[in-house]
C-alpha cells in the first residue's frame, strides 16, 4: 500500500517531466569545439555563436559570457530546443531557465523553456568537453514579440546573403 502511495505521484511527475508543451518557437542547437551553432528552422536562420575575447569586450559586458551572436527569443513563448553535438559531449546549461541538457554526438535531445521576463540570460557548456570547455558561453536575449519580429526581419536577409552567419 505504501508503495502505491509513492508510485502514483512519482509516475505522474516523471510523465510531465518528459512532456513538452506545444512549441511557439523551435531552435536547433549544435555543440562544436568551441562554439554553438543555432538554427531557427521555421525561419531559415542559422548562425554560429562564439565567445567575445576579453580584449574586445565593451563596457558592462561580462567576461567569459559575452558572445558575438546571441540567441533571440520572444517573451512568454514556449521555446523547444533540439540539441546535438558534432564532436564530443557538450552541455547546454541555462540556470535561469532550469535547463541543463547534454549534447551527444549521434543523438538528438529535446528540452524546452519559457522566459517570462525580458533581458539577457547567460549560461555555459557545463560538460568537461576538452581544453577550451570554459570558452563556450551561451547568451539568450529575451525580447518583446514586436522586437522579435523586427529581429527576424533584419536577420532573414542577412542569413540568405551570408551563408548562415548572421548578427543579432
Amino acid at each position: 500500500m505504501v508503495g502505491a502511495v509513492v508510485a502514483v505521484p512519482s509516475l505522474r511527475l516523471l510523465y510531465f517531466e518528459n512532456t513538452s508543451p506545444a512549441a511557439d518557437l523551435t531552435i536547433k542547437v549544435t555543440g562544436k569545439m568551441w562554439s554553438w551553432t543555432y538554427e531557427y528552422p521555421d525561419h531559415g536562420i542559422t548562425f554560429d555563436s562564439i565567445m567575445v575575447p576579453e580584449a574586445d569586450l565593451k563596457e558592462g559586458q561580462p567576461r567569459l559570457l559575452t558572445v558575438d551572436r546571441e540567441v533571440v527569443v520572444p517573451v512568454n513563448k514556449n521555446v523547444i530546443v533540439g540539441l546535438k553535438s558534432n564532436d564530443v559531449i557538450h552541455d547546454w546549461a541555462l540556470p535561469a531557465f532550469g535547463v541543463k541538457l547534454d549534447a551527444v554526438p549521434g543523438r538528438l535531445q529535446t528540452t524546452w523553456f519559457r522566459a517570462e521576463r525580458e533581458g539577457i540570460y547567460y549560461g555555459q557548456c557545463s560538460e568537461l568537453c576538452g581544453r577550451n570547455h570554459a570558452f563556450m558561453p551561451i547568451a539568450v536575449r529575451v525580447v518583446s514579440e514586436a522586437e522579435f519580429a523586427d529581429w527576424l526581419a533584419k536577420t532573414k536577409p542577412a542569413a540568405s546573403l551570408d551563408t548562415g552567419k548572421v548578427a543579432t
